[in-house]
């Protein structure tokens, strides 16, 4: 095998390996949430966002500008013809259906960035549920490794002077504190 080799067989390794406990469990609380998320939302709120989904498509506009081409050509050439136009020129018809489209369209972009929104808060409210436990756990953590540094130190009869830095770091975060002095720094009361 060459080198080049090694590291796509490793990952083709890693790919098949199979999760953790902890990992698969993740993988389902994130299903759950998308999941719950999804089915929480109305009839209604479903067929607006597969509208504007559809209609934010290339294929849509591609629709929409052959449309508003062939309405003007018809138009225009069908004026130059003889006959009676259904939308002169200034394409009066033409502006208050691409107008009355832009509103729906606008409308509906708003309701879903409104809902993703919504989405968007409750994972970051997730993500400080989680940071603020991972910060627990890891000051617990140094509390126990300073601990056993300090037994260690006290077997082999040795002075504690590396004590000082780890002091701060086995002091858990208040967020309270931390959230007050963010607001005093960005100049927010």
């Amino acid at each position: 095998m060459t080198d080049a080799q090694a590291p796509s067989s490793a990952a083709a390794n890693d790919a098949q390996a199979p999760l953790s406990p902890a990992a698969r469990e993740n993988l389902g609380v994130l299903a759950h949430f998308s999941g719950d998320k999804a089915t929480r939302i109305s009839g209604a709120q479903l067929i607006i966002e597969r509208i504007s989904a559809g209609f934010g498509s290339p294929a849509y506009f591609m629709f929409a500008v052959g449309v508003s081409v062939l309405w003007i050509i018809f138009n225009t050439v069908g004026a130059r013809a003889g006959w009676h136009p259904i939308d002169p020129p200034p394409f009066s018809w033409l502006q208050g259906v691409v107008s009355f489209n832009a509103l729906l369209l606008t409308v509906a972009v708003l309701i879903r960035q409104n809902r993703m929104a919504q989405l968007d808060e409750h994972r970051s409210h997730l993500d400080l549920q989680i940071n603020l436990l991972t910060e627990q756990k890891v000051t617990k953590l140094v509390e126990i490794v300073d601990e056993l540094r300090r037994d260690l130190l006290r077997l082999r009869g040795k002075s504690q002077s590396m004590a000082e830095g780890v002091e701060d770091m086995t002091r858990p975060a208040d967020p309270h504190a931390l959230l007050h002095a963010i607001k005093q720094h960005s100049g927010e009361k």
